[in-house]
């Protein structure tokens, strides 16, 4: 996976997507947000960049740790409630 950031250059979009036809690109943006972009019927290279992603799996190792659990009765009074008020 090619990695482009943002903040130290500017390619044009045409330079970007010939890029993602050899391999996945990930977008630094100025303002921190990441992007990713491949080809859409590309998924095996889709998993195989989000595996080598760091980011990706710190997302998903904070997501794992994580042991607060909300019962579907309480996600569904919770739409009740709310749709009550409309």
């Amino acid at each position: 996976m090619k990695t482009i950031d943002l903040t130290k250059q500017s390619p044009d979009l045409s330079e970007v997507i010939q890029m993602a036809r050899h391999e996945p690109i990930l977008l630094l943006t100025q303002d921190g947000k990441q992007y990713y972009l491949s080809e859409a019927d590309d998924f095996e290279r889709e998993v195989a960049a989000l595996r080598s992603s760091k980011a990706f799996q710190a997302f998903l190792d904070k997501r794992s740790a994580s042991r607060s659990t909300i019962s579907l009765d309480e996600i569904e009074k919770e739409i009740e409630r709310d749709l009550a008020k409309r």
